[in-house]
């Protein structure tokens, strides 16, 4: 039998309702099995060797942070902030939202975060000003998808534990991407609020000014401590995230004095609960990307592909195509451990640079996390906007445009994701 075949088998598991991360450890069984040269001890070898790495202590380490600011009062802090620098633009309150999630992005990581926590704050506030409930629930949905994209990102560092890419390089390459889908949202919302004559926030006093940028000021810093350390080389992405958790703890603990020691306890129990399962899948896909190599397969289907498809552009397009479908159906992190084994030696048999392209894997399951019938951030902003499903999918549709348009400009400009790390000589080849 060809081990080709544990990719289908993959695939039968994971449809038929298994875990996936034994749906990957059974798929690299059965590939080990009908290849050869391929020993048992290679097993639990190669799963910890996944995991015995410097860069994926970022994993713990950012998760960790996220979940402290998100518990000592950052997101209506920021919230302010946003508000006194784009509140008086026409539709106010829906750059507001954007923004916010632009800033908030550089510290959770993760789009679940960014609906769960600053959406709450964002609808309530945008119901209160006068805005139609499936506008505010829309642009807090599109928002959140920017928290992934915006260093630090949580996919990106499985994306670059997985794939081997410089995770240094894929924070900074989500910068200019991330700029890019914020002005097209924005450029979105201000069309509406001419479009439905929304308000905009009424001038402010200098003293109000100062007070909204004050309190917003320390949090803000948060992306910026990560930039500049990485870029003047005076610690690493991994050393970054550790810096990042003690700076949250003393804004939770000694500034704004909103995280008890109770509180704490729960925040450190939570955070090894989601990190087990991050590991635990990382340590199976690794396996996976192990056997996939020593039985050839990724050879084997360059050549299928390069056969059948001579176009990078083709190529590109095929692949965002697969991508959103998968989206749609699968949690992000386990997406990404799973395709880019796959995907990563075909995008580089057609001249892909691995950060672009974990650039694009990450933004194309953004969408998806967006999508029906699986998308988490749908369900989130579902329950934290108490608005009915399918109003919700329906005032989607303008920002899935929006953000197809993101998704184009990023795949076929490959320079918006390059440039920045290149002249940073974070290791882009």
């Amino acid at each position: 039998m060809s081990p080709i075949l544990g990719l289908p088998l993959l695939l039968i598991l994971f449809l038929g309702g298994m875990p996936v991360a034994y749906s990957l450890i059974i798929s690299s069984l059965y590939i080990m099995l009908t290849s050869t040269g391929i020993q048992w001890s290679a097993i639990s070898q190669q799963m910890v060797n996944g995991l015995n790495t410097f860069t994926i202590l970022c994993v713990p380490l950012f998760l960790l942070a996220g979940k402290i600011m998100n518990s000592c009062g950052i997101t209506k802090r920021l919230f302010k902030f946003a508000r006194v620098i784009v509140g008086r633009l026409p539709g106010g309150l829906g750059h507001v939202n954007v923004l916010a999630s632009f800033i908030f992005a550089g510290m959770s990581g993760t789009a679940i975060a960014d609906a769960s926590g600053l959406g709450l704050i964002e609808i309530s506030a945008m119901e209160d000003a006068g805005y139609d409930k499936d506008f505010s629930c829309a642009v807090t949905a599109a928002s959140s998808t920017l928290g992934p994209i915006i260093p630090p990102s949580m996919p990106l560092v499985v994306y670059g534990t997985v794939s081997g890419a410089s995770i240094g390089a894929l924070f900074v390459a989500g910068v200019i991407p991330g700029i890019v889908m914020a002005i097209l949202m924005m450029a979105l919302v201000s069309f509406y609020a001419f479009k439905r004559h929304y308000p905009r926030d009424p001038k402010l006093s200098f003293r109000q000014i100062l007070q909204g940028l004050w309190e917003g000021l320390l949090p803000v810093l948060t992306p910026v401590i990560i930039l500049l350390g990485i870029y003047t080389g005076v610690f690493t992405p991994t050393e970054s995230a550790a810096i990042v958790v003690v700076y949250s703890l003393f804004l939770g603990i000694f500034v704004y004095r909103e995280v008890t020691f109770k509180e704490m306890i729960k925040i450190l129990k939570d955070s090894v609960v989601d990190i087990t399962s991050i590991c635990i899948l990382v340590a199976a896909s690794t396996l996976f990307g192990v056997m996939l190599v020593k039985a050839r397969i990724p050879q084997t289907l360059i050549s299928i592909v390069s056969s059948t498809i001579q176009s990078k552009f083709l190529f590109l397009l095929i692949l965002n195509v697969i991508l959103l479908v998968v989206g749609m159906f699968m949690e992000t992190v386990s997406a990404i451990t799973i395709l880019t084994p796959i995907i990563l030696p075909l995008a580089t048999a057609f001249g892909i640079n691995p950060v672009h392209l974990g650039i694009v894997i990450v933004l194309n399951l953004m969408i998806g996390v967006l999508s029906p019938p699986f998308g988490v951030v749908l369900f989130a902003v579902n329950r934290v906007g108490e608005i009915p499903m399918s109003r919700l999918i329906k005032a989607l549709i303008p920002w899935f445009v929006v953000l197809i348009i993101a998704l184009l400009i990023v795949t076929y400009i490959p320079s918006l994701t390059t440039w920045l790390p290149s002249t940073m000589s974070l290791g882009v080849g």
